[in-house]
């Protein structure tokens, strides 16, 4: 059994990038891949399952044949398939069974990692103050239900499978895809299923919110790689999940280049380095170590998943303190209800992440208690589930703090914008006295004015003299300024009898 592992290891079927399923072998770390086609599938079903512990990785999207085929030779349960399908483009019938978050003792063998993917845009937008967002969010909801309707109808195996498209700018966004794991029972040995949402390049999938907007070059819209930096790595050489193969490029930026090709293509691509995990995984675990603790056997994928997500937070961040380098800077009233919108949104998205931590530090936490295969006093396994443990725990506290930092930036714009408010309001009133100063004069001249009309003898048409409208004139004004100053005149009355008295 052992030699047909390793001969079916050797060749691997297909071209890589088209691979849906992946066995890892943890004991001696050889791969053997299937591609996402009939072909594919009929050599998955001949394929001798091993006795010895494995990963199987899923890679994208799959055929109901493909899960009935997964579930038939490695127990995938209906759970595994239903928690990872469960979101808007396979909603059942839109209803919504409010199953998630499920409870900790539902996670003891199935759990999910979110990874969030931060990409960059050029759209021609320049400039500091706060960008208002409502519109272009709108669009960007539309335009994920198209994509939704398309990858519903017309997806093909191992297409690449995006659940939230995050607009934070004009010019930056973050898509967020799963990672789905299901640990199955230990009988002698042990095996894990492992589904990811990545896996062929985005830009051979269906048009979304991600892709280059009309009328910029391709280069100018990229996604970042999640650079994941282990404890025994080097500060200035920091290690990325695609240096197993030297090979085979993958491009941070758009264009992409071929394996042993320095020329880039002018088509845009994606260049997701998770989407090559599964032919490069286990280069830094101990293999005998491996196939014995289920926990220590999945370490790499939990740091991926916590590098993608403290770069989230960082990016976070940044936007953060973005809108609060507003506050308190003169003549920008009209941007803080922009700014508030932006921080609520952003401390929405941290509520979510937070939550899923929370779920993974529940299962780190637990991990002995969990039915999952291990090695009890082994320092490296021990080391390994400490140093993650800590890392979620970090990520969380984070979490957090940046919400904090979200709630008191929105509670001091409010401030900022009440002062605004009632700095405008003592302006108006400024200038309504004015205005009552000088109709307090005009108004009882106008009514002198209505009852002499033009009949004076120096304007021809009357017998009267003009003096006789300036004498009845002064009265009606000083008449009208003692009405207007009432309170003080009615004060002055007041201190003036008291001293009689006295």
């Amino acid at each position: 059994m052992a030699d047909t592992w390793n001969a079916a290891s050797m060749t691997a079927v297909g071209n890589l990038v088209d691979s849906f399923a992946v066995i890892h072998n943890l004991e001696n770390g050889r791969d053997v891949s299937f591609e996402a086609s009939s072909k594919g599938l009929t050599d998955f079903k001949a394929h001798l399952a091993s006795p010895k512990a494995s990963i199987l990785f899923l890679r994208g999207f799959a055929s109901p044949e493909w899960l009935n085929t997964i579930g038939q030779t490695h127990g995938a349960s209906a759970e595994f398939y239903r928690r990872h399908l469960e979101f808007p483009a396979f909603a059942l019938g839109g209803r919504d069974l409010y199953l998630s978050p499920s409870l900790p003792s539902s996670c003891a063998r199935i759990f999910q990692l979110t990874i969030p993917t931060i990409c960059i845009r050029n759209v021609g937008v320049s400039g500091y103050e706060p960008e208002d967002l409502q519109k272009d969010r709108q669009r960007e909801a539309e335009a994920m239900n198209r994509y939704f309707k398309q990858l519903r109808s017309k997806a093909k195996v191992a297409d690449s499978v995006v659940r939230r498209c995050l607009l934070l700018s004009k010019q930056e966004y973050v898509l967020e895809q799963t990672v789905s794991i299901e640990v199955g029972p230990s009988q002698g040995t042990w095996h894990a299923i492992v589904w990811l949402d990545q896996a062929r390049d985005l830009s051979q999938s269906f048009h979304g919110p991600w892709n280059p907007a009309p009328g910029t070059r391709a280069w100018e819209t990229f996604f970042y790689p999640v650079i994941v930096q282990q404890a025994g790595d080097s500060p200035s050489q920091p290690r990325s999940e695609n240096t197993r193969q030297p090979n085979l490029v993958i491009n941070a930026g758009s264009s992409h280049v071929r394996p042993n090709s320095t020329k880039p293509e002018e088509e845009w691509r994606a260049a997701q380095n998770i989407c090559l995990m599964p032919f490069q995984y286990g280069s830094r675990l101990d293999k005998d170590l491996a196939s014995r603790d289920t926990l220590y056997a999945l370490t790499e994928l939990f740091q991926f998943a916590a590098s993608a997500e403290a770069q989230f937070l960082n990016f976070c961040q940044k936007r953060i303190e973005h809108e609060l380098s507003f506050v308190g800077t003169d003549n920008v009233g009209q941007y803080h209800s922009v700014s508030l919108l932006n921080l609520n949104y952003i401390k929405s998205l941290l509520t979510s992440h937070g939550q899923g931590l929370a779920e993974t530090i529940g299962i780190l936490k637990n991990r002995r208690s969990l039915d999952w295969p291990r090695v009890d006093k082994n320092a490296t396994a021990e080391k390994a589930a400490v140093l993650l443990l800590a890392d979620f725990e970090f990520l969380f506290q984070r979490v957090g703090t940046l919400a904090r930092d979200c709630e008191q930036g929105m509670a001091t714009l409010a401030n900022s914008s009440v002062l605004e408010e009632s700095r405008r309001s003592a302006n108006t009133a400024t200038r309504v006295q004015r205005l009552t100063v000088i109709a307090t004069i005009f108004i009882p001249l106008s009514f002198v004015c209505s009852i002499w009309g033009t009949n004076f003898e120096e304007l021809g048409s009357g017998t009267s003299p003009m003096w006789m409208l300036l004498m009845s004139a002064v009265p009606v004004i000083m008449f009208s300024y003692l009405i207007y100053n009432w309170e003080m005149v009615l004060g002055l009355y007041r201190k003036i009898t008291s001293k009689s008295k006295e």
